[in-house]
């Protein structure tokens, strides 16, 4: 008898824990918009969460922006999940793209700027991007990652990884 009583006191001070770290707030950024310039937005830390992997953003580190052409922004928390995402828009070419940049601190055009395919990333995907090229780590072209993203050969394939570590692709 005081077995059973105990597991049911134990069972609902779980229950009691989960439901009080359940988080029921609507303040929570998903999409905005009105974006109509088409600039990359200021991302409000711990209150934005990623379109592709439904993950808080907790850091601009690896961070991307995605603008369509009626104005709404969506947010990744990794540049990988910006990849898998375009990859399946039927208006590639009308979305603008921004990727958070290593070398620079800033987000820049995502068509425009130089990648890296082994970072440590929030998905693990392993894509950085770079402003400038550096000869032996952003080596790769937009087209080149995009492509790379939708093969699924990202640095979350360990046989992959380790083929990129050792320069052998």
């Amino acid at each position: 008898m005081i077995r059973q009583i105990f597991g049911v006191a134990i069972m609902l001070g779980v229950l009691a824990l989960l439901i009080f770290n359940i988080d029921i707030q609507e303040s929570k950024i998903t999409v905005k918009h009105g974006n109509f310039d088409k600039k990359a937005l200021d991302i409000d830390i711990n209150k934005t969460i990623c379109h592709e992997s439904k993950t808080l953003i907790t850091d601009l580190y690896q961070t991307a922006q995605a603008v369509m052409p009626n104005g709404d922004t969506y947010f990744f928390n990794d540049i990988g999940n910006s990849f898998i995402w375009l990859m399946r828009q039927p208006n590639k070419d009308d979305i603008t793209l921004w990727v958070y940049s290593q070398d620079s601190k800033r987000y820049i055009n995502a068509r425009t700027a130089w990648y890296s395919r082994i970072e440590l990333t929030p998905a693990m995907l392993g894509f950085g991007a770079y402003e400038f090229r550096i000869y032996g780590t952003s080596d790769y072209f937009f087209e080149d990652v995009l492509l790379c993203a939708a093969r699924g050969e990202t640095a979350m394939n360990p046989l992959i990884y380790i083929l990129l570590k050792e320069n052998k692709i």
